[in-house]
Order: structure tokens, then sequence, then C-alpha cells
């Protein structure tokens, strides 16, 4: 018997979902952890660097977690997707631009947070990645 050829593409086009909402944005989840543990955290090895972005650009620390929650809870229903990477084996991200204002001296201070998704399989809610001000 003859070998049959694979016709099946080895990399399929990443969905087109630039410049739409990320999908089932209403169920995100994850964002009170990665910025409890991460992004906000002083003391991580690599998150430390962000938490000291947030802290110098928008005046945000750990004690405005559930301000920046709020913000990028409603950032990612009202903001398009900006980039959609591959992140394979664990489905693709999603990269949104969030603008959130600062706090104490800083609220006059508006600033993308760049924030990305992952989304694991076609219809399951985004789980945050990450998330770092741009300066």
């Amino acid at each position: 018997m003859a070998d049959e050829l694979n016709t099946e593409d080895p990399d399929p086009p990443l969905p087109s979902l630039e410049g739409r909402p990320v999908p089932r944005a209403a169920d995100s989840f994850g964002v009170n952890v990665k910025l409890e543990t991460y992004s906000l955290d002083l003391t991580h090895k690599k998150g430390g660097a962000k938490a000291r972005g947030f802290e110098k650009i928008l005046g945000i620390t750990i004690e405005d977690i559930d301000y920046l929650e709020g913000a990028i809870y409603t950032g990612v229903t009202l903001v398009p997707v900006s980039e959609v990477r591959d992140n394979a084996p664990w489905g693709i991200k999603c990269v949104v631009k969030i603008p959130v204002r600062g706090r104490g001296q800083k609220t006059r201070r508006l600033v993308d947070v760049i924030t990305s998704w992952e989304i694991a399989t076609t219809g399951a809610a985004p789980r945050l990645v990450t998330a770092y001000p741009t300066s």
C-alpha cells in the first residue's frame, strides 16, 4: 500500500482577531493572581521590573491591585486585539493595549498597559498571561 500524502497544513493560519475584541472577554480570568504574584510583585525575579514600571510610570503599587484589576477587566471587553501570536502548544496569545489612568500624583497620566491573553482552545475563556505599562 502506498503512503498517503498528508495535505493537512502543519501551521494553520492564526485566527483573524486583530481589530476585534478578545473572544469571551467577559469571561476572562486570572487577572488578580497574575497582578499579585507577578506584575505588581516587587520581589518577583521577572515581574519585579514590571512592578517598578507600574509604580514609576502610573503610581500604581500592590495597594492599587483592585483598581488595576478593574481597569484591565473593563479594558479587555472594550479595546480590540492589536496582535495575535502563536503560543503552541498552549493555543494563541492576544495582545490588547488597555489605556489606564495613573494614581496619586500620576492621575493626569493615561498610559497603555500591554496585556497578553492566552486562549488555550477555540471557545476557551482568555487567561491573563502578563501586564505591563508602556513608557
